[in-house]
């Protein structure tokens, strides 16, 4: 009986551990799975980058269309942004106002905002206030 148990405990030395063939294996599939988890948080930035600078593009956007908005009512309205990226231009006044028992003093005129940099072009109306005699 001696003799069985001590060639089971040799059997069992000689098997213990991995084989070359086992490891390998283990490390490809470590390696698909930490090459995948490092490509998802690469995107995320990406993402979280491309959102930041969309939410600035918008907030740039809506400061030029309402600096737009004020820009011919009020005659002293200070300029919102500081680049030149967004040129304000104004357009043809949409409608002649008919004339009923008083002149009318605003009327409506189009504009455009250009993006140079993205090629866009936003247009819009507003009311400006018309140079009538007194």
């Amino acid at each position: 009986m001696k003799k069985t148990n001590s060639a089971l405990q040799c059997k069992c030395d000689s098997q213990s551990g991995f084989t070359l063939l086992e490891v390998i294996v283990a490390l490809a599939i470590t390696g698909f799975v930490l090459g995948g988890l490092f490509s998802l948080v690469g995107g995320s930035k990406q993402l979280g980058w491309r959102s930041a600078e969309s939410l600035l593009r918008a907030t740039r956007l809506r400061a030029a269309t309402n600096f737009a908005l004020l820009e011919n009512e009020y005659r002293s309205v200070e300029l919102i942004l500081e680049d030149d990226s967004l040129q304000i231009v104004p357009k043809d006044i949409l409608e002649k106002p008919e004339r009923k028992t008083q002149p009318s003093i605003f009327t409506l005129q189009a504009f455009e905002i250009v993006d140079d940099d993205r090629d866009e072009v936003i247009t819009g109306s507003r009311w400006v206030q018309l140079d009538l005699p007194q």
